[in-house]
């Protein structure tokens, strides 16, 4: 759905804890529950709580609040609402701008909404626009109202953080929906006796403040909407000093403990892990994405000296895949040919249109600029 679906995010993001649980394709056919609660019924789970779910519920419920869904639509995720992760990360790398376009958040079928809601708040003072130097078309509704002053279209433009949040919860207050604030465990058919297994699903859950009390809702379809999980990049030398034991008061930090572990914002862990004195520290950070010239900045602001190293020059891109993807004349031809393609060779598909880790440009001049600036506490490696 959205450029950070991999940063905020990706931020292997909406939930969290799900390496356990089962895809559709390796689900059991029975489900062994230690729960004492008795099992609720509704429509249609949905596991996570990012901008893919709640883009799901919109698609369910419709733009005009009649759901072809009969029932109710449950959501389960560790957050209190729509998007927690995902505004933890922002919190915590003091991210105050996203870096897809406005046409692309999670009011799905309506790619105007979000400026339509701009407009209505007076906010439109909040989309900037996007550095992106060859002609694209994000939709073929062209609206007099939609463009800016210079006669730009709005949809093209960059919403703070602020406006996307404040739009995301505007769109979860206006779908009906049952949140249940916990983490999915594992995923069965329901009444699997026989070959072929229940005909609907049941999620079992550890409600959230409570890890020890499972629960369980049953649902005739089951979405996974949990973003990508797998293991943490990690330089093989820096992997031991990661552990959980040297973790909380170690030197090495990965960015992903400062969501997964609540840990407040980066400048705050720096603070912590150089003394607490409040003068400089020596920071490096490894990485060479749009994380890492986030942490950069972020250290360098702070007043420490900083060292961003990667292992390629930095590269600069307006957003993570080829402008073609979100250009209304080629993405539907894109979208196509991908899902044509076997799903083994999917995942390369997305590595080879993401091509790698790039920067927006205004971070990158403004890391280029304080790497050049006299006595500047910041440089940029690329080491091997």
């Amino acid at each position: 759905l959205s450029c950070e679906a991999k940063h905020a995010e990706d931020s292997r993001k909406g939930t969290r804890s799900m390496q356990s649980i089962q895809t559709p394709e390796t689900v059991s056919k029975s489900a062994a529950s230690g729960s004492s609660e008795p099992v609720e019924s509704v429509s249609v789970v949905i596991v996570g709580g990012g901008p893919h779910a709640l883009a799901a519920l919109a698609a369910l419920i419709g733009g005009d609040g009649k759901s072809p869904v009969r029932g109710t639509v449950a959501v389960i995720d560790p957050g209190s609402h729509f998007l927690d992760a995902w505004y933890g990360r922002f919190r915590a790398l003091e991210i105050d701008r996203l870096r897809s376009p406005a046409y692309v958040h999670p009011s799905a079928f309506e790619p105007t909404a979000l400026v339509e809601f701009a407009i209505r708040k007076g906010r439109t003072a909040e989309l900037e626009a996007a550095p992106v130097a060859v002609q694209w078309m994000p939709t073929t509704d062209h609206r007099p109202e939609h463009a800016d002053s210079s006669g730009a279209s709005l949809l093209k433009a960059l919403p703070s953080s602020a406006l996307f949040r404040d739009f995301c919860a505007s769109l979860e207050a206006e779908l009906p929906h049952k949140w249940l604030r916990g983490t999915a465990t594992r995923v069965a058919r329901a009444g699997g006796g026989g070959g072929g297994g229940g005909s609907s699903f049941r999620v079992q859950y550890s409600a959230a403040g409570e890890p020890h009390e499972l629960r369980e809702v049953e649902a005739a379809a089951l979405i996974l909407a949990t973003g990508p999980v797998g293991a943490w990049s990690i330089p093989p030398p820096f992997a031991p000093l990661l552990s959980a034991a040297s973790s909380a008061c170690g030197r090495v930090l990965h960015s992903e403990q400062l969501l997964t572990q609540g840990r407040g914002t980066l400048r705050e862990e720096v603070a912590r892990r150089s003394g607490g004195d409040g003068g400089p520290a020596s920071v490096l950070v490894i990485g060479g994405g749009i994380s890492a010239a986030q942490a950069a900045l972020t250290a360098s602001r702070a007043g420490h000296r900083v060292v961003l190293r990667s292992r390629r020059p930095l590269q600069s891109r307006p957003f993570d895949i080829a402008v073609g993807w979100l250009d209304v004349r080629h993405a539907d031809r894109l979208r196509f040919e991908y899902l044509c393609l076997p799903p083994t060779r999917r995942l390369q598909a997305i590595r080879d249109a993401t091509a790698g880790g790039s920067v927006p440009a205004p971070y990158l001049e403004e890391l280029q600029r304080l790497a050049a600036s006299p006595g500047s506490s910041l440089r940029i490696e690329v080491t091997a």
